[in-house]
Formats: structure tokens, C-alpha cells, sequence
């Protein structure tokens, strides 16, 4: 059975995937905190973008976030 080990030249290729993630919900959590959001509350958009990864941050962009009309 083989196994996968996470070597260093895995860990490279996935750093910038995990810095993406990282950077797109450090961003949203303070547009959140800033500004508000369309729907649900504060809190709610704050779990879901730390939990679901990409996918929340993403939902937040499109569905969450206030517009200035």
C-alpha cells in the first residue's frame, strides 16, 4: 500500500494555495467587520469563511457582502 508523505517540494507547490486561502479570508473577515453584510449576520459570514475554505469566502463575495447602490 503506498502511502503520501508530505516532502518539502510537495509543501512548495502548496504554498501558494494555502497563502491564497488564507490572504482571500483575512480579507473578507475584515470587509465583514468594516463594512456589514446583505444578509445573515456578522458572525455567521465569519464562520463560514474561516470553515469552508475556498468555497466560503467565494459565497461571501457574491451572495454576502453589502452593495452600494
Amino acid at each position: 500500500m503506498n502511502t503520501i508523505e508530505l516532502t518539502g517540494e510537495m509543501f512548495i507547490m502548496l504554498l501558494p494555495l494555502v497563502a491564497i486561502q488564507l490572504g482571500l479570508t483575512i480579507y473578507c473577515v475584515i470587509k465583514i467587520m468594516k463594512e456589514g453584510v446583505e444578509n445573515l449576520n456578522k458572525w455567521a459570514w465569519i464562520a463560514i469563511c474561516i470553515f469552508l475554505n475556498l468555497i466560503g469566502p467565494i459565497t461571501f463575495l457574491i451572495v454576502g457582502r453589502k452593495r452600494d447602490i
